[in-house]
């Protein structure tokens, strides 16, 4: 007998079987980093993580059958590495930089006037639900992920906001890049 007849092929029903199941997961983290990037909503960025994590543990389940019968080693692999990719990208807080490289141009050019377009609008990846001028900057409030807090960008040209912190009056501005600051206003 020859090698070629003691190996073991991988059957097509896994190679589709793993292949689907790493389209959805790559699929799930795009989606998450779009949502990260662009501050989407709490309860969204919940749900994406909980199908990563279910996808990813039948994805495991599956990959170790693949391992352990059809040493399938690419198969078994490609769905935790991705995973393992996308949390460290999380973790160096890379979706949220890209967010902010992506959309600063377009933040500073609206600050320039600070008007308030009247409706929620997209600038750059932020969906920006309100903005208005206050403590001598301009504020943009993005989607915030809390239901009792407003959060966003605050872009001071001339001085840095009147307080750094969380005051007693609401409001509190953390320094972020240059000019601009995050702020967070509890209702």
């Amino acid at each position: 007998m020859s090698s070629t007849a003691t190996a073991r092929r991988t059957p097509s029903w896994f190679v589709l079987w793993m292949g689907l199941l790493t389209a959805l997961i790559l699929l799930c983290c795009l989606a998450l980093f779009w949502q990260l990037a662009a501050e989407g909503t709490f309860p969204l960025e919940v749900v994406l993580w909980l199908a990563i994590g279910v996808l990813g543990a039948v994805a495991l389940l599956f990959g170790l059958v693949g391992l352990l019968r059809y040493r399938a080693f690419f198969y078994s692999l490609i769905s935790p590495v991705i995973i393992g990719v996308f949390v460290v990208l999380v973790w160096q807080n890379v979706p949220e930089t890209t967010g902010w490289k992506l959309s600063r141009d377009i933040l500073q050019t609206q600050a320039a006037d600070c008007a308030n377009p009247g409706h929620r609008t997209r600038l750059g990846v932020y969906t920006i639900t309100f903005i208005t001028r206050r403590d001598g900057g301009c504020l943009f409030y993005t989607q915030g992920t809390e239901t009792n807090s407003s959060r966003g960008f605050a872009y001071f040209p001339n001085a840095a906001p009147p307080y750094i912190g969380t005051p007693t009056s609401g409001i509190g501005y953390e320094p972020f890049h240059g000019n601009w600051y995050r702020f967070t206003e509890e209702s």
